[in-house]
C-alpha cells in the first residue's frame, strides 16, 4: 500500500512540486520583464538627465571659444570637463556621446579609436537612416535604434553656437550592457530559488509524510479490527481530523467489540433457552414411548413446551428483523390513547383473572397524534403491561401526558419494584429477573421505542413499586 503508484504521499509531493516549479517560473518571467522595463526606464531617465547636462556644459565650453573654426584640441580639452559632468548622471547604465557638425563631422574625438570608429560607421549611418535629425526639437525624445545584434538608445540634442555655427549632441547607450546585468541578476534569483526548491522539497516530503503516515498506520488498525482484534493499540493522534478519524475509529472498535461480545452472549443464552424446552419435550416423547410417563399428562407438557417454543422462537426472529431493519414499520397518523386502550384490552382478561386492575388516565384535553406503527407500538406497550402483571400486587397505572412536542407514557405497578442492580440490564436479551418468562420482552420493547425515534426508561418510584417511562415525539 505505501508503494501505491497513487498513495496520498506521492499526490501530495508531487502537488506541492508542481506549485514551486510553477511559483518559480512565475517568478522568473515576471522578474526579467519587470527589470528589463525597469532598466531601460532608468536608462531613459539618464539619457534625458545626461542630455540637459551634456547640452549646457558643451554649449558654454563652445561659446567660450568664441570662435568660427573651432579646434580639435580644444574640444578635447572641453570634452574631458564633460566627461567628469557625464559622470554624475551614469547610474544603471554606461552613458556615451558624440559630437558632429551638420555635415556629420565627427568633432569631438574620443581617447578610444574603437570607439570613434564605431560612431563615424555605424552609430551616425544608422541616425542617418531613421532620420532622427528632424526630431530633436522633442528634448524628452528617446530613440531605439539596433545595429548589428546590438540594441542601443540613444537621444539627440540640437546645439545652436554664437557664431552661428549649428551642432548636433548625440547621447546613446548599449543595451547589451544593461542585457549583462540582467542575465547576473536572474542567475543570482534562480541560484536563490534554487535553494528555496530545495527547502521546499524537504518540506513538501515532511509534510507528506506527516499527513500519510497516519493513515497507514490507521489502515494497518483497520485490518486488524476486521480481524477482530479489538484489543490492538492505537496511537495518540494530534487534535486534527486525522485525530478525529482515530478517535472514531477506536469508538468503533469498542463498540464492535461489545457487540461481538453481545452476539456471543446473546447465541449462548438463545441456544441455553432453545435446548431447556427441546431437551423437555425429548424427555417426554421418549417417556410416552417407553411407557414410563402417563401419556395424557406428558402430552400437555410437550403442548406447553412447543407453545413456549415457538414464543421464543417468535420474538427471536422478531428481534433479528428489527436489528437488520427487515422489519417493516408503518408510518401512519397513530392516536396514541387509542393505542394505549386496546393495549390494556389485551391483556385486560389476565388481570381480571388474577383479580387485578389496570387503569388509564389522560392529561390531555385533545387528542394525542403521533407518527408510527400502531401494531409493533401495541406489542410494546403489552410487553410492558406483561411485566408489570408478573410483579404487581394490585394495581398497574397507566398515565398519557404531553410535554412540548414529547408524548410521555408512565406504566407503573404497586408492587416491590426493581432491585438497584437489575435496572440497567433490564432492557438486555435473555435478561430475566424473579418470575421472568425468558428475558426478550423488555429487549423487544426498546427496539420497537427506538425505531419510532423514542426513548424508554425504568425506575423505581419514590412511594414504591415500579415505572416504566416512554418518550415519544409527537406531530
Amino acid at each position: 500500500m505505501k508503494n501505491s503508484k497513487n498513495s496520498i504521499k506521492k499526490r501530495i509531493f508531487l502537488s506541492h512540486m508542481l506549485v514551486i516549479n510553477i511559483c518559480i517560473i512565475l517568478t522568473l518571467i515576471v522578474f526579467i520583464i519587470c527589470f528589463r522595463l525597469f532598466i531601460r526606464s532608468q536608462t531613459r531617465r539618464q539619457l534625458i538627465s545626461a542630455k540637459k547636462i551634456l547640452t549646457q556644459t558643451i554649449t558654454e565650453n563652445l561659446n567660450r571659444n568664441n570662435t568660427k573654426n573651432i579646434d580639435d584640441n580644444e574640444i578635447t580639452k572641453n570634452a574631458l570637463k564633460t566627461e567628469n559632468a557625464l559622470k554624475n548622471v551614469q547610474t544603471y547604465a554606461t552613458i556615451n556621446y558624440a559630437l558632429v557638425d551638420k555635415n556629420e563631422n565627427l568633432l569631438s574625438i574620443k581617447p578610444n579609436k574603437n570607439q570613434n570608429n564605431f560612431i563615424e560607421n555605424k552609430l551616425l549611418p544608422a541616425i542617418n537612416r531613421k532620420k532622427l535629425y528632424r526630431q530633436t526639437s522633442n528634448n524628452t525624445a528617446v530613440f531605439l535604434i539596433t545595429i548589428g545584434k546590438n540594441r542601443y538608445e540613444v537621444t539627440i540634442s540640437h546645439i545652436s553656437l554664437h557664431n552661428g555655427q549649428n551642432t548636433y549632441l548625440i547621447i546613446y547607450s548599449d543595451l547589451s550592457k544593461s542585457r549583462s546585468l540582467t542575465n547576473i541578476v536572474v542567475l543570482m534569483l534562480l541560484l536563490i530559488l534554487l535553494i528555496s526548491a530545495g527547502f521546499g522539497i524537504i518540506i513538501s516530503n515532511n509534510v507528506a509524510a506527516r499527513i500519510s503516515d497516519p493513515i497507514y498506520k490507521l489502515i494497518k488498525y483497520a485490518k486488524k479490527l476486521g480481524e477482530r482484534k479489538y484489543d490492538t493499540a492505537i496511537e495518540e493522534y494530534n487534535s486534527d481530523e486525522i485525530g478525529e478519524l482515530a478517535g472514531t475509529m477506536h469508538s468503533m472498535a469498542n463498540k464492535l467489540s461489545a457487540y461481538d461480545s453481545t452476539i456471543k452472549t446473546f447465541l449462548q443464552n438463545a441456544s441455553h433457552e432453545l435446548r431447556t424446552p427441546l431437551m423437555s419435550i425429548q424427555g417426554y416423547a421418549e417417556a410416552i414411548k417407553y411407557g414410563v410417563a402417563k401419556e395424557e399428562g406428558a402430552v400437555d407438557i410437550i403442548i406447553e413446551e412447543s407453545k413456549r417454543l415457538s414464543e421464543l422462537v417468535e420474538d427471536l426472529l422478531f428481534l433479528s428483523k428489527i436489528d437488520s431493519t427487515q422489519e417493516a414499520f408503518k408510518t401512519e397518523n397513530v392516536n396514541i390513547a387509542n393505542t394505549i386502550k386496546n393495549s390494556i384490552d389485551k391483556v385486560n382478561g389476565i388481570a381480571v383473572k388474577e383479580g387485578k386492575s389496570i387503569k388509564f388516565s389522560t392529561k390531555s384535553d385533545t387528542d394525542i397524534i403521533i407518527s408510527g406503527d400502531s401494531e409493533k407500538l401495541t406489542r410494546a406497550i403489552i410487553n410492558i403491561l406483561g411485566n408489570c402483571l408478573r410483579y404487581c400486587i394490585k394495581n398497574i397505572d397507566v398515565v398519557l401526558s404531553k410535554a412540548e412536542n414529547k408524548v410521555i407514557i408512565e406504566i407503573s405497578d404497586d408492587g416491590s419494584g426493581f432491585e438497584e442492580a437489575s435496572i440497567e440490564h433490564l432492557f438486555d436479551r435473555f435478561y430475566k429477573g424473579k418470575n421472568g418468562n425468558h428475558g426478550l420482552g423488555l429487549a423487544i420493547t426498546k427496539s420497537i421505542i427506538e425505531r419510532h425515534n423514542g426513548n424508554i426508561i425504568a425506575k423505581n418510584k419514590e412511594a414504591g413499586g415500579a415505572a416504566f417511562l416512554i418518550y415519544l415525539l409527537c406531530k
